[in-house]
């Protein structure tokens, strides 16, 4: 058996190691799958291809974006396999439309995806040559200014006398990406429904009912079209919104039957709060659907908050994650909303020069690694409780995850974000192995 130890810190970034048999060590804290529940089924990893993500990768040369496109999507890359579309604008949009901006129209005469034709849905089919089997879902941030309260895109309700006009716009949508050889295959209902940004960007306030009513209508619309496949996602905010997800669910029993799954983003409340739900609706299937880097605050070095946020997703057993924008400029642009957001990927506008995320590094530690039939497992220490006489001192808990493949292969994905060496075991194949887990590492290590 081979085991190599992939690690990132201040000293490298996915620097190889090849380990060998050890003795156990008492004092270094042993690393072992919990009891818990174990999962499978996971769909993948990704990023958004916003429209901003759009925009600057058409400004790249062909070649130079062929290169990168391969070095995110390609087998021999990053390998991610799942992405998400914008339904419209979002605030990470050159400019703010909808799919029909005239005013009144129920029958939908005037809809047009013409201004996704010019840079979006180019780079999308760029980016399919390079992943066919890229899984796609969309949201979207708004409904037509005219279907909510206030007439705008940024900023309002939902109005519910559009809901069935609305559900026909999200058949239009899938139908015309259709004809452009872009396959959906999810939705969500809304980006983040639960707030309207203040006007400030694209954004719908939907009461917890309209939402249902909508998924309902939409189940029967896609139904009635031939696209019963594609799964409806609700929710699709923080995980602090888990207790509105449970009793739409209790109250309306029959939308389980209705949705693919539920949608997540961490903004507030932890994941742990909604780990519940798969157990209480009979497996439901939960969604990482949104988390990105911030600009100015440790762009390029906060692997290891990423690093426990997805080894976190996959011990809560949920099904994909994705990211925010795949790429933005240097200034986070271009951008019609209030937040300053950086990309998987920052390209330099006058340069062109190309810098990378701390989540895409840990992205280099979780996404090949990890497949559909692949058995997930949380990892627990022995030795990672809090020592008392560190008070006040911040001290975090290690954190990791064990997945292992169909072939007999393995991969151990391990995070210490602290300032201090952690000294770490594991017990495979019969034989114990040493892992050095230096500060602020994030690493991996594979058993093949």
């Amino acid at each position: 058996m081979k085991v190599i130890q992939y690690s990132t810190n201040k000293y490298g970034e996915c620097v190889p190691v090849e380990l060998r048999e050890a003795l156990y060590m008492g004092g270094a804290a042993v690393a072992k799958a919990a009891d818990g529940k174990k999962s499978s089924g996971f769909l993948g990893f990704g990023v958004a291809i916003t429209a901003s993500s759009c925009y600057n990768l058409a400004k790249m040369e062909r070649w130079e974006r062929r290169a990168l496109l391969e070095q995110i999507y390609g087998k021999d890359g990053l390998g991610l396999s799942v992405a998400r579309l914008t339904i419209g604008s979002s605030d990470y949009s050159a400019e703010l439309y909808s799919y029909d901006d005239v005013e009144g129209d129920e029958a939908l005469e005037h809809f047009s995806v013409a201004r996704d034709e010019e840079y979006v849905i180019p780079m999308i089919k760029e980016i399919l040559s390079v992943n066919p089997e890229l899984y796609l879902y969309a949201s979207p941030w708004s409904p037509p200014g005219w279907m909510k309260t206030g007439g705008s895109m940024c900023g309002g309700h939902m109005r519910a006398k559009y809901v069935e006009c609305y559900a026909e716009y999200f058949v239009k949508y899938i139908k015309a990406y259709a004809a452009h050889g872009i396959k959906i295959r999810a939705v969500t209902p809304q980006n983040e429904p639960e707030t309207q940004q203040f006007g400030m960007m694209p954004a719908c306030i939907w009461n917890p009912e309209t939402e249902v009513t909508f998924v309902r209508a939409l189940r029967k619309k896609l139904c009635e079209n031939g696209l019963e496949n594609i799964e409806i996602w609700p929710n699709d905010h923080s995980f602090a919104y888990s207790d509105k997800v449970d009793w739409q669910l209790s109250e309306y029993p029959e939308l389980r039957e209705e949705i693919g799954g539920v949608a997540f983003h961490y903004y507030d409340g932890s994941i742990e709060q909604t780990e519940y739900l798969i157990d209480k609706y009979n497996g439901l299937r939960l969604h990482f659907t949104e988390a990105g880097p911030r600009l100015y605050d440790h762009y390029d070095n906060d692997w290891c908050k990423w690093g426990i946020m997805m080894s976190k997703t996959l011990n809560s057993r949920y099904c994909s994650f994705t990211g925010w924008n795949l790429m933005l400029d240097e200034t986070g642009g271009p951008n019609i909303g209030p937040f300053f957001c950086g990309g998987l990927v920052t390209r330099n506008r006058l340069s062109g020069e190309l810098s990378y995320s701390g989540q895409y590094k840990a992205f280099e530690h979780f996404a090949k690694y990890v497949k559909p039939d692949s058995l997930i497992s949380a990892i627990k220490f022995d030795k990672n409780g809090y020592g008392m006489f560190a008070f006040p001192k911040d001290q975090k808990a290690l954190c990791g995850t064990l997945v292992e493949n169909s072939d007999g292969s393995a991969a151990l994905m391990l995070v210490n974000p602290n300032p201090e060496k952690a000294q770490v075991q594991y017990f495979r194949a019969g034989k114990w192995w040493y892992i050095e887990l230096l500060p602020d590492t994030l690493a991996t290590v594979t058993f093949c």
